[in-house]
């Protein structure tokens, strides 16, 4: 049974809609036992509707430390930053996740080149929606290959929950000339994946990445994901993590990873 959720915004996140206080309180009531707290920051992007995705890291921690010890006896909350992996921010990124006590840093890739695949427009720069997705992981292996400073690589296929059809017409096959060194740096440095149930809310019917990837990520030689559900409200919060556990033992593993002090356990399922 998955009682962990390592992937949550609240309104400290520019996207999130529920506090913190709301997503520790709902969290304990499911009765999960740990949570992580992992708020955008996403600094050098600047141009997505609503705001610059970069968390105000000084007021979130206060608030962090605040909560954490309110309710330390009921659910064990953890201190965490999701960063928006960019070529340019490489430098910024090695010095701002060493200037905060994190518990756990999710690198994910956002974006393409500096395109988002969340907008339709993203799209439209390419031919077919199989060069956009293509593009999308030639970016997500530079990335893996520069940096180093998070633990665990969030949703991998995030362009397919947003581009045209999902992820109807992907197959792993199709794109193993990029994934599979994608996977291979990854496990190389020491660092996980992420499964990020929020695929299902997408309407993939499954998590990102894809069941192909994780499966193919075990065979070579992966350690055990971390789990998220990448809530920005309480009701999303362990979303679907019984498909999630299902998944997990379907591709091999018996335990899934979390991050405490940038040092990694496993827990059983």
């Amino acid at each position: 049974m998955i009682l962990s959720d390592c992937h949550m915004h609240t309104t400290y996140s520019t996207d999130g809609r529920s506090d913190m206080e709301s997503m520790i309180q709902a969290s304990a009531k499911k009765g999960l036992k740990t949570i992580c707290f992992t708020e955008h920051n996403d600094h050098g992007a600047g141009f997505f509707e609503g705001g610059d995705f970069v968390v105000d890291t000084d007021a979130y921690y206060e608030g962090y430390k605040r909560l954490s010890e309110k309710y330390r006896d009921e659910i064990e909350v953890l201190f965490g930053v999701e960063i928006g992996l960019m070529e340019k921010e490489k430098y910024f990124f090695d010095e701002y996740v060493k200037s905060y006590p994190f518990d756990f840093v999710i690198g994910s890739s956002h974006t393409a080149g500096l395109y988002d695949p969340y907008y339709p427009e993203y799209y439209t720069r390419f031919e077919t929606v199989r060069e956009a997705y293509r593009y999308y992981f030639e970016s997500e292996l530079k990335r893996a290959e520069i940096f180093d400073c998070y633990d665990s690589y969030g949703h991998l296929d995030y362009a397919l929950r947003y581009g045209p059809g999902k992820n109807s017409d992907f197959t792993y096959e199709r794109y193993a000339d990029l994934l599979d060194p994608l996977l291979e740096t990854i496990i190389k440095k020491g660092k996980v994946i992420e499964i990020n149930s929020s695929g299902y809310k997408a309407g993939m019917n499954g998590p990102n990445p894809a069941v192909s990837i994780i499966k193919r990520y075990h065979e070579l030689g992966g350690l055990p994901p971390t789990i998220g559900a990448d809530a920005h409200e309480i009701s999303y919060i362990a979303y679907e993590f019984d498909a999630v556990e299902a998944i997990l033992r379907q591709t091999g593993y018996t335990s899934y990873s979390i991050f405490r002090n940038r040092e990694r356990t496993e827990v059983r399922i």
